[in-house]
């Protein structure tokens, strides 16, 4: 009875009512959704940390932590190398050498590991080769001597990505319906190469209006990009026997990962080149970097074998090696809640106020059905049950709001391109795909409850202050 009393006495005023209802939705709708945009993130963030950046287990010389020497291999790889092989919950693994040099084009120089793989095995471990941008070549798919993949960031750091406005650039334009005034702009730049993107859209939008640069600009410096692929680099590095080499790789694929930092220090060679070039001898390797079954097993208990099999060597999982990531992703579950309970903490004072206006819209009838031996505690949980229908009615609106909102971005993605510079710096992708695991919207209805049952107990104070034969004298 008393429950079937509250819902009814909340629709007693509904326009009341209803504004509590929908303040409570648009509230647990944008926390869903942030809460599923920053999930989003954190997953596409772990996933790059162990499937493109680290693995989920990764084998070293202790040495090579604390020195980066090209000397300092797997002790034992041979025996390190069985023993992975015949652990049935290690997935996949590969075997790299790493090189530290000095990368140097006519036009450009940096600093770069050269990663020297295994194509079958690295391809097993690594969506590296997924990463190949638009027009930047192949992963290895070539015939010539001594191929080399690089990042964009280098291409760009090296000049061998430049900018520059071609006929089919122009003829792309035409096809896209774009304004003759902004092609007649864009045929001026024929023939002229910038090596950055930031002086050729200095240099092109400064004659379009604001308009035409907001909505062309972008567009025009993409199809303007050029990668000047089997361009030679000649690296500079010290060898096994502590000699300086120097070794010349062409450049065949070109890739880009939503990790700037990531990209600017790592390119990758075929390891047999890198052998001849460095001198390394068949068991000389740096690390070996191994995928877990994770149904079967976990990181830290194939750290814990390996490390116990082999104690000279160092083993390490993503969350030591990557520990912003292991961060993200530990606290990503009191964050959603974070989100959510600042929210509702807000929405609350409303709930508050609305349920105080009703308490003294319904003196007298409260003051009447304690007359007739209705006890205080039923009047409590009749105010209670009011103020949880009034929320939870909002956020079970909200919540399939939100999850339908995730379901629609979830599948086509949210584009930050505009701002992907300053994201893939910090390692996020510019594209974030919104999820949520269904356990999250469990924790919210338990949280309504409670925001509920917090937000009764002024109103139900109040209520319960009331003294029966004075409250059937108030008009």
């Amino acid at each position: 009875m008393i429950t079937s009393i509250s819902w009814k006495n909340v629709w007693r005023n509904k326009h009341r009512s209803l504004i509590v209802i929908v303040a409570v939705t648009l509230g647990t709708v944008a926390g869903v959704f942030v809460a599923g945009l920053m999930k989003g993130w954190s997953d596409q963030r772990v996933h790059a940390a162990i499937y493109t950046e680290a693995a989920h287990i990764k084998i070293q010389n202790p040495e090579y932590l604390n020195n980066e020497e090209i000397s300092f291999t797997i002790q034992n790889y041979e025996k390190v190398k069985q023993f992975v092989e015949s652990q049935s919950t290690i997935e996949n693994f590969t075997s790299r050498t790493k090189v530290v040099a000095m990368a140097a084009t006519s036009r450009g120089n940096t600093a770069v590991t050269l990663k020297g793989i295994n194509l079958a095995e690295e391809k097993q471990v690594s969506d590296i080769h997924k990463f190949i941008v638009a027009d930047g070549g192949s992963f290895f798919d070539v015939d010539h001597s001594n191929p080399i993949v690089i990042s964009d960031k280098t291409a760009e750091q090296l000049r061998i990505k430049t900018f520059r406005v071609t006929t089919a650039l122009i003829d792309s334009l035409k096809s896209l319906q774009v304004p003759n005034n902004v092609i007649s702009i864009a045929q001026e730049y024929e023939g002229r190469r910038f090596y950055s993107k930031t002086k050729f859209s200095k240099a092109f939008e400064s004659e379009l209006t604001k308009s035409e640069a907001r909505k062309y600009g972008s567009l025009i410096t993409e199809l303007a990009k050029y990668y000047h692929l089997r361009s030679k680099i000649v690296f500079t590095f010290t060898d096994m026997h502590g000699e300086m080499t120097y070794q010349s790789y062409r450049v065949c694929g070109i890739y880009k990962t939503s990790n700037t930092v990531f990209d600017a220090q790592n390119a990758f060679v075929r390891h047999s080149d890198l052998t001849k070039a460095a001198g390394f001898g068949p068991n000389d390797f740096h690390e070996i970097a191994a995928l877990v079954n994770l149904e079967e097993s976990t990181e830290k208990a194939e750290q814990l074998a390996i490390s116990k099999e082999f104690p000279n060597s160092n083993v390490m999982t993503w969350r030591e090696l990557i520990p912003d990531a292991a961060m993200i992703a530990d606290i990503m579950d009191v964050y959603y809640f974070i989100i959510m309970g600042i929210i509702f903490l807000a929405l609350a004072f409303g709930i508050v106020n609305t349920m105080l206006m009703a308490i003294m819209e319904r003196i007298k009838e409260l003051g009447m059905l304690m007359a007739i031996g209705m006890s205080k505690k039923k009047v409590f949980w009749m105010i209670m049950l009011e103020t949880i229908f009034l929320t939870l009615s909002g956020s079970v609106i909200g919540m399939a709001l939100g999850a339908l909102i995730l379901k629609i971005t979830g599948y086509t993605g949210l584009d930050f391109s505009s701002v992907g510079e300053g994201f893939e710096a910090v390692g996020f992708a510019a594209v974030v795909y919104p999820n949520i695991e269904w356990g999250f919207f469990f924790g919210i209805i338990v949280l309504v409850i409670l925001v509920g049952v917090l937000s009764s107990i002024a109103p139900a104070r109040k209520a319960l202050k009331l003294k029966p034969i004075e409250a059937l004298r108030t008009e």
